[in-house]
């Protein structure tokens, strides 16, 4: 069926978020294994090995600083060598510092691999969601850009079984197995782009019609004459030649208040700064510490059931993002979230260690999780892959990628020194965190379910509040067939009168001549 390889293709690329995943939470569990104490921490007198919560926070947020430049720096990168050979060459930096991490003997080789390591998990996190907006299938899109966040989430699980697994095994291939899976998923990813056929717009950019009517006819399924491919590729030279006369673009466009540009990259920028001051990466880099200054004994399984929970929670988030809508979304998983963060925090602070106390403090921070997976984790992806017209699409995509990584790095240092001063009355804080969240999403992000790119730019020019905004494609719609059916009935006008003005015409020349003389021979 046409399009369905399409979908496939967007489908395989999200695993991209695996090494998101991965890279982004093994930290929890390696912090916490003793071979990877004796390796990178200080011991003193007696044996005991410690890593500092500063070199923690080092650890962790080196990951974030290279993302953050891998985000942003990938844009133009990918606008001048394209989005599949931009995605090939961070995969190998990306597996290079994974190389580095596996073999590393001194903390030193940890901070110089996971600035690599963020260089290309930030890069791909930026440019598959502007890969996957344009080849999928509109009506898929939802679909396609939410199994992103999945795969991110299949990541976080699989470091925190993979990291309980190994936990009980003695050197450093405890930890060393953990950090060298992530060049598996390198290499799957690696022979994936190299089969994948690169953006038809960018070759249509580069003026390679041919090759991107061939890459076109490819993603969609169908032979290169078909008549559908033809349509598809009239749009396509159009919007090249309009942005032709544009001039290419650039980062200071996206600042642009033409076409509502500004509002439109703050609202890309700020969905994703939401997504991380709901403090659920909190939960996934430090969890095992959460859990241990809550009072919990297996921290462990403490990290593998909320990894659990936000695996099992993703897949309603997708479905519902189509069904529902990302408003409807939005707005209840930040409630729910905000909810389960202000039981967890009283709960903890009104019962340390207490059994019960324990136990609704697991089921309180699952209901955060799960609220996140289902809505916060894939939707934030969806309206920040979907927000921006083509020609800038990658530039601001990246933006909003660059500002979640800078935010993630921002908790990574902050939220252990404050875990540290107030305890686990850090779910506090991120609890009013989530109610401005619920306020920006509810003032600030539109519907755009179903729509396509022209539709979402209508959208934005509209003007239309977002809390309206549910109302503007079945506007559109009534429109669309109002004008229709007056078409229509001018045609049948047209038509109608055609046969009695011929039927007149031939009366009146009849008539004319018989009244006329006929000369005589």
């Amino acid at each position: 069926m046409a399009g369905n390889k399409a979908l496939v293709l967007c489908l395989f690329l999200s695993m991209a978020g695996v090494i998101f995943g991965w890279g982004n939470s093994e930290g929890s569990g390696l912090f916490n294994m003793d071979s990877y104490k004796q390796r990178f921490g200080d011991c003193d007198s007696t044996g005991t090995c410690t890593i500092s919560t500063t070199r923690q926070s080092a650890i962790t947020g080196m990951l974030s600083l290279g993302a953050i430049f891998g985000a942003v720096g990938s844009g133009a990168i990918a606008d001048r060598l394209g989005l599949r050979m931009t995605c090939i060459i961070f995969l190998v930096i990306h597996l290079i510092g994974a190389a580095i991490e596996t073999s590393g003997v001194v903390y030193q080789q940890i901070y110089v691999a996971r600035v690599l390591t963020g260089l290309g998990i930030g890069a791909t996190s930026g440019l598959v969601p502007v890969f996957q907006a344009e080849a999928a299938p509109p009506r898929w899109r939802g679909l396609v850009t939410g199994s992103f966040q999945l795969c991110v989430t299949l990541g976080i699980w699989g470091v925190s079984m993979c990291g309980w697994g190994m936990s009980s095994y003695a050197g450093d291939k405890s930890w060393r197995v953990v950090t060298g899976l992530q060049m598996a998923f390198d290499a799957l990813l690696l022979f994936g782009f190299i089969l994948l056929p690169e953006s038809p717009r960018f070759l249509a950019k580069k003026g390679k019609w041919e090759h991107c009517r061939k890459n076109l006819a490819n993603l969609r399924g169908l032979p290169l004459d078909d008549q559908a491919i033809d349509v598809e590729m009239d749009e396509v030279r159009m919007k090249t030649e309009e942005d032709e006369k544009r001039g290419n673009p650039s980062y200071i466009e996206c600042f642009s208040m033409k076409d509502r540009i500004l509002w439109r990259t703050m609202i890309g920028i700020l969905v994703q700064i939401g997504q991380q001051i709901t403090g659920v990466n909190f939960f996934f880099s430090y969890g095992v510490e959460f859990a241990q200054t809550a009072g919990l004994d297996n921290t462990y399984v403490f990290q593998i059931i909320l990894a659990s929970v936000n695996v099992a929670m993703s897949f309603p988030g997708i479905y519902a993002v189509e069904r529902f809508g990302r408003r409807p979304v939005l707005l209840w998983g930040a409630a729910l979230m905000f909810v389960g963060q202000i039981v967890t925090g009283a709960v903890s602070e009104a019962y340390p260690n207490d059994k019960v106390a324990g136990d609704v403090l697991i089921a309180f921070t699952c209901v955060f999780i799960a609220s996140f997976a289902a809505s916060w984790g894939p939707v934030a992806w969806v309206v920040c892959g979907e927000s921006f017209p083509i020609r800038l699409s990658g530039l601001c995509v990246t933006l909003g990628t660059g500002a979640n990584w800078l935010f993630n790095l921002v908790i990574a240092f902050a939220a252990p020194q404050i875990q540290a001063r107030i305890g686990t009355g850090i779910t506090f804080v991120w609890a009013g965190c989530l109610a401005l969240a619920f306020v920006f999403a509810y003032t600030c992000i539109p519907e755009t379910k179903g729509m396509s790119i022209e539709e979402v730019d209508a959208l934005y020019l509209s003007h239309t509040p977002a809390w309206r905004s549910a109302a503007f494609k079945r506007r559109q719609e009534e429109e669309q067939i109002k004008s229709h059916e007056k078409h229509l009935a001018r045609s049948l006008h047209r038509e109608g009168a055609e046969p009695k003005r011929s039927a007149n015409t031939s009366a009146r020349t009849s008539a004319e001549g018989a009244e006329s003389p006929v000369e005589e021979v």
